[in-house]
């Protein structure tokens, strides 16, 4: 069973996300087996890291086309330049939820979006930000531990004041 561990909502922001992107009906998981060519471009923008530092999936909703966008990659500083063959997505500066998630890993994951959104519905003075809606997977080195059972992640969800 997923826990949620810890869960706080702090101002966030701005950033923009570097990374690469793909959409709803495309290979997630596989953009994350090919994902060392992106970490690497990252690596040369050291100048421009934030203090967010993690790898993480940033998800976004293109309005237009009525897709999901799935950017793996890293917050940088709002200056970043991208790099070529990388997209960039400019992160408002906003309220930000927070949870660690743990749990066996499909159970987390699966779980994670569905336990941060309940800590915010308790909130009484946030709310999720529809109007800017952004999900991201955070993954640290504790989302795949030695023993691959118990692992932990964050979960963010972009919030704004009622």
């Amino acid at each position: 069973m997923a826990v949620l561990e810890k869960f706080e909502i702090t101002p966030f922001g701005p950033y923009r996300f570097i990374g690469k992107t793909v959409y709803s009906g495309d290979d997630f998981g596989g953009l994350w087996g090919r994902s060392k060519f992106i970490f690497d471009a990252i690596a040369e923008l050291s100048d421009y890291a934030a203090d967010e530092t993690h790898n993480v999936a940033l998800m976004t909703w293109d309005v237009p086309n009525n897709r999901l966008c799935y950017t793996v990659g890293r917050f940088m500083k709002p200056e970043t330049p991208v790099p070529d063959g990388l997209n960039h997505i400019d992160v408002p500066n906003k309220y930000m939820a927070r949870g660690t998630v743990s749990g066996e890993f499909g159970d987390m994951t699966d779980n994670a979006p569905k336990v941060t959104k309940e800590a915010i519905d308790k909130q009484a003075e946030y709310e999720i930000d529809m109007g800017n809606w952004m999900e991201a997977e955070v993954y640290t080195v504790e989302t795949i531990p030695k023993d691959g059972v118990h692992s932990r992640m964050g979960y963010y969800i972009l919030c704004k004041a009622k």
